[in-house]
């Protein structure tokens, strides 16, 4: 019984990490828009990366967390988030790449110096 329990959440906490819904993360992005991480990056964060059984204070998958302004920067800079976001053999979120449009944002706020 108790492996099975065992088995049971940690089934769980693989496929936990997640985005329910891309669709209203889907936006062409004109290359002369501002990108934030106020108003565009961390609604990303906050749907795919920093839920309750992955990079959240409460979880720290991997020793990483994605809740604020700092620890993203951080991570897009030091951690490599944009190539777990596109890899093909170990994808983030582990249920499989965000949308072409979402990883381009966030690179986009990478380019733009990481503006708050």
């Amino acid at each position: 019984m108790k492996k099975t329990l065992y088995v049971f959440l940690l089934g769980s906490l693989l496929t936990s990490c997640a985005s329910d819904s891309e669709d209203d993360l889907l936006v062409e992005i004109d290359t002369n828009q501002e990108i934030t991480y106020k108003n565009d990056v961390k609604k990303i964060m906050d749907q795919s990366c920093a839920t309750s059984f992955c990079h959240s204070s409460s979880n720290r998958s991997g020793g990483l967390v994605l809740e604020t302004y700092e620890e993203v920067k951080t991570a897009v800079e030091n951690r490599g988030v944009i190539s777990r976001m596109k890899s093909t053999s170990s994808p983030m979120p582990a249920s499989g790449n965000l949308s072409d449009a979402t990883i381009a944002i966030v690179e986009k706020w990478k380019e733009q110096n990481y503006i708050n």
